[in-house]
C-alpha cells in the first residue's frame, strides 16, 4: 500500500513538473501591446499614446525587460522679423513680424528590467524590478496560448501578443 501511494505521489510530482515546464515555455518570449481595458472600457488609444511601442520580454532564465517610449508635447513658437518692406506713403521702413507656432515633441525611452516569477500554481505573474525590488508588480494570468497573453491587475486588463 505504501509503495502504491509513493508511486502515485511521484507520478503527480513528475506530471506537475512537466506541466510547469510547458507553461514556462509558452510564457517565455517577446510580448507586444495589443489592447488595454480599464474598468470594462476599451482605453487602448490612451494607453498607446502613453506607452508607445510597449514590449515585454520574458526570458527563460526568469529575467524580464520592459521597454516603451513616452512623449512630451511642448508648445513653442518662433518670431521672425523682416525689415525689407518700404512704405512709400509714410516713407518709413516698417518692421514686419511673423509668429510661427508649433508643437515640439520630445521622446522619452523607458527601460525596466528585473526578475519574473510564476506564483499561486502558475495563476499569477510577478515582475520584480531591479531598481525597486520592494514593490513588485503582480498580474493575474487570464489567458495564455502561443500568441496571446492577457493579464489582469486590479481593474486593468492588458492584452499582449507575440
Amino acid at each position: 500500500m505504501k509503495k502504491i501511494l509513493f508511486v502515485v505521489i511521484v507520478f503527480f510530482v513528475v506530471l506537475t513538473a512537466c506541466n510547469r515546464k510547458a507553461f514556462v515555455k509558452e510564457i517565455v518570449g517577446t510580448w507586444k501591446y495589443s489592447s488595454y481595458i480599464l474598468a470594462g472600457q476599451d482605453m487602448s488609444r490612451y494607453y498607446d499614446t502613453t506607452f508607445q511601442k510597449y514590449q515585454l520580454v520574458l526570458a527563460d532564465n526568469y529575467v524580464y525587460a520592459e521597454t516603451w517610449t513616452s512623449y512630451t508635447f511642448v508648445h513653442d513658437s518662433t518670431i521672425t522679423v523682416d525689415t525689407l518692406a518700404y512704405d512709400s506713403v509714410l516713407m518709413t521702413r516698417p518692421i514686419l513680424r511673423d509668429t510661427f507656432r508649433f508643437i515640439d515633441t520630445l521622446a522619452h525611452p523607458h527601460i525596466g528590467s528585473g526578475k519574473w516569477a510564476l506564483l499561486n500554481s502558475e495563476e499569477d505573474l510577478q515582475l520584480r524590478d531591479d531598481s525597486d525590488a520592494t514593490n513588485p508588480k503582480q498580474y493575474r494570468i487570464l489567458k495564455l496560448d502561443k500568441s496571446h497573453l492577457n493579464l489582469l491587475k486590479g481593474n486593468e486588463e492588458f492584452h499582449l501578443t507575440h
